[in-house]
């Protein structure tokens, strides 16, 4: 079977193999043209020709010979093959270990470098005046990794001086050896057993090695792709992107910097699309691909976001795996963007969406109206959420109410109401409760049912006598419920009951003084009212004898709600 050589244009052929050797004998001695001549032999042979005919037959070994070629100043030290053929070949270059570099500068190359013994490269100025005193014939011997050798020669190689960039100026005839057929590499190709050659149309995986029928062969290198057979420049192949500085493999994508393009490879070619982020995404480049992302919370392409859990309440948080009480961002109707509210997760079955706690007088409740429809306070302490937020939340299904009060001895009661919702503003919020349960002992919210909500600067309780909100420092559903001198009035046709009563039943806490002789109350319970307020009929209570002092000054309360 025929041996192939193959080697590269744009390269030395002797740069690609192992132990490549460059060698120069001397075939003709140049005369005047005379008939004969006298020779003069200088006092240092001119080349490895002379230094082979110097010395006898048993010492013409190969080595390191010292040598003056005409025209250069001083003699200098070349290595001298006296085993190829009949012997007298200059060596220019070794190359066999791989142990000296041969990237080096101009400098270097003008100069030699490497050692005579292994590998080296006997520099450009020495060539030039060895070169030009006589007509030498170059020999360039190859070894593959398989062991073979080859060799090829020019009959007439001489170079020029460094002001002409040591030009070839003559290579002459060119032969080879029998055994040796060459090859050569295309442009922007190396013989190489290089294992990691790409495609146009698979930029991103190397050609195996172990797919091809020879170990060795040309392949593309650096910047250069293969194309139908042939390396091209990646700026050529057809999925190549100017902004990434690459080629795209087939049904691969690149969005650009800004996120306002999609460059897609389909069928070998570059299909060019418009690409907007969604507005809950952001533009950004995560494990090397840059592409629009979903925000947190949602999911999605990018271009097309959702959200993972869109809860409208505690609870569907709690039925979707949350299950530790703090606060959460919930979507009620009509609330695309989310509020925040503290769930109670923890106790009582879970899912209870918080609208109230009071547990110290860190927080004034005795505000407006603007106050108590927006929400004020500590989500995670003492707060009101907000009346158009628990209007909203209260009409998208239908919710139970928990309330939970701690008394002024430390005892804690719940009231729970089977269903709990309030209007919207235009109808002042109106309280709607169903039935009561619980451990309170009385009912005090249902008096409250049906009745429109009122703070200090809108009185809405329906009693023209008083401003309940004002009088009870809160705000409440307040009503028209009872007024010691017109009860007694109706009743008995008398008021005197009243002074006694009114300044001195401290218990009755719900009932603030009208004068000196005096006092109503317009709810049974105020859970807004001042956190220990001095004054009779502005604390918060719950009337009731099961609490400790009939339900004043309550420690602690909150107000929750839940699907029914």
């Amino acid at each position: 079977m025929e041996n192939f050589f193959k080697v590269c244009l744009t390269v030395l052929t002797i740069w690609n193999l192992f132990g490549t050797e460059m060698v120069i004998v001397s075939a003709e001695v140049r005369s005047s043209g005379s008939s004969y001549f006298v020779f003069q032999q200088p006092a240092y042979p001119r080349d490895c020709k002379e230094v082979s005919n110097a010395c006898s037959s048993t010492n013409n070994t190969s080595g390191v010979y010292l040598i003056k070629p005409d025209g250069h100043p001083e003699p200098f030290e070349a290595y001298c093959d006296n085993d190829l053929d009949t012997g007298g070949w200059t060596v220019l270059q070794r190359r066999r270990l791989d142990s000296v570099k041969f990237n080096r500068s101009l400098k270097d190359f003008r100069n030699g470098f490497g050692f005579l013994g292994s590998e080296f490269w006997i520099g450009n100025e020495k060539i030039a005046v060895l070169t030009n005193q006589k007509r030498y014939q170059l020999r360039m011997d190859f070894q593959n990794v398989a062991g073979e050798t080859y060799y090829v020669t020019y009959d007439d190689f001489r170079i020029s001086d460094e002001w002409g960039k040591y030009y070839i100026s003559s290579l002459g005839k060119f032969l080879i050896s029998d055994e040796l057929k060459i090859e050569w590499c295309p442009g922007n190709e190396i013989f190489s057993n290089e294992t990691c050659e790409r495609t146009c149309e698979d930029p991103d995986t190397c050609i195996s090695a172990t797919s091809r029928t020879e170990s060795e062969q040309c392949v593309c290198v650096g910047d250069y792709l293969r194309e139908q057979g042939q390396c091209i420049p990646l700026n050529q192949c057809n999925c190549f992107v100017a902004d990434k500085g690459s080629v795209l493999g087939e049904g691969k994508f690149y969005i650009n910097s800004r996120c306002t393009r999609n460059s897609t490879c389909r069928n070998n070619r570059l299909i060019y699309e418009s690409y907007q982020c969604s507005d809950d995404a952001t533009c950004d480049e995560r494990n090397d691909v840059r592409k629009c992302y979903c925000n947190d919370g949602y999911e999605g392409n990018g271009v097309t976001c959702t959200r993972e859990v869109i809860p409208k309440d505690c609870y569907e948080l709690y039925v979707s795996g949350t299950l530790s009480d703090g606060v959460y961002t919930i979507y009620p109707d009509g609330w695309p963007s989310g509020i925040q509210v503290y769930c109670e997760m923890e106790s009582n079955g879970g899912g209870w969406t918080v609208f109230q706690r009071r547990s110290s007088a860190s927080v004034d409740f005795y505000l407006g109206w603007l106050d108590y429809k927006n929400g004020f306070g500590n989500k995670n302490q003492d707060h009101w959420l907000g009346n158009k937020y628990i209007h909203s939340m209260t009409n998208q299904k239908t919710y139970q109410l928990r309330i939970d009060l701690r008394d002024s001895a430390s005892s804690s009661y719940y009231a729970v109401y089977s269903t709990f919702s309030i209007t919207d503003e235009a109808d002042k919020y109106r309280l709607s409760v169903g039935s009561h349960s619980g451990n309170t002992g009385y009912d005090r919210l249902s008096g409250s049912n049906n009745k429109q909500f009122s703070t200090k600067d809108q009185d809405n309780d329906g009693w023209s006598s008083y401003n309940c909100a004002e009088r009870h420092r809160g705000a409440w559903w307040f009503y028209n419920d009872w007024d010691c001198r017109r009860y007694y009035y109706y009743y008995y046709h008398s008021a005197s009951y009243c002074p006694s009563t009114c300044p001195s039943h401290s218990h009755y806490c719900m009932l603030f003084p009208d004068g000196s002789d005096n006092c109503a109350y317009c709810a049974l319970s105020h859970l807004n009212g001042d956190y220990d307020g001095s004054t009779r009929g502005t604390q918060m209570f719950w009337d009731s004898y099961s609490l400790n002092s009939y339900g004043c000054n309550l420690q602690y309360t909150d107000m929750k709600i839940r699907p029914v």
